[in-house]
């Protein structure tokens, strides 16, 4: 099998993620100070997640907007064990990830593996999956990478 590279040409930060314990008053601030377009809350919703090597079941609330050709999103930790709920434990708030949309979520998993880093929480929500690298000791915070799912062209 050939060796999967990933190009790095085309590859761009795609989405800054942030964990607050108030996204609707963190986006106000964002909208002020950065100008950034008013967000769209996503309500509360339930997820089962694999959280280090667990299932969760997890209830997250999600604001979302774009400036500078990138999607800011706001994470609210509500219930259950997961990434975000570790890092507000640790009393933090803010930059928490930056994710990389990719075409092909399997090669670039195996290829971060093979960097030494290891998934520490996946998931998906609807046609988007979604994985979770520790990077924060080289980079300072965890690295995401999201697949949006294909529909399949149907078949006469």
């Amino acid at each position: 099998m050939e060796e999967f590279k990933i190009n790095l040409d085309n590859l761009k930060v795609d989405q800054l993620g942030f964990v607050f314990k108030d996204i609707e008053k963190q986006a106000k601030i964002f909208e002020n100070i950065l100008n950034i377009p008013k967000f769209a809350l996503i309500p509360e919703f339930n997820n089962v997640v694999k959280y280090r090597g667990k299932d969760s079941n997890v209830r997250t609330k999600i604001c979302l907007s774009h400036q500078f050709g990138i999607q800011f999103e706001l994470i609210e930790h509500i219930e259950g064990d997961c990434l975000y709920k570790e890092f507000l434990d640790q009393g933090r708030e803010g930059l928490h990830h930056i994710s990389l949309f990719v075409d092909e979520l399997e090669p670039n998993i195996e290829y971060f593996k093979g960097k030494g880093y290891d998934v520490v929480y996946s998931g998906s929500i609807g046609k988007q999956n979604w994985v979770y690298f520790d990077t924060e000791e080289t980079l300072g915070m965890f690295l995401e990478i999201q697949e949006t799912k294909k529909r399949r062209k149907k078949t006469n």
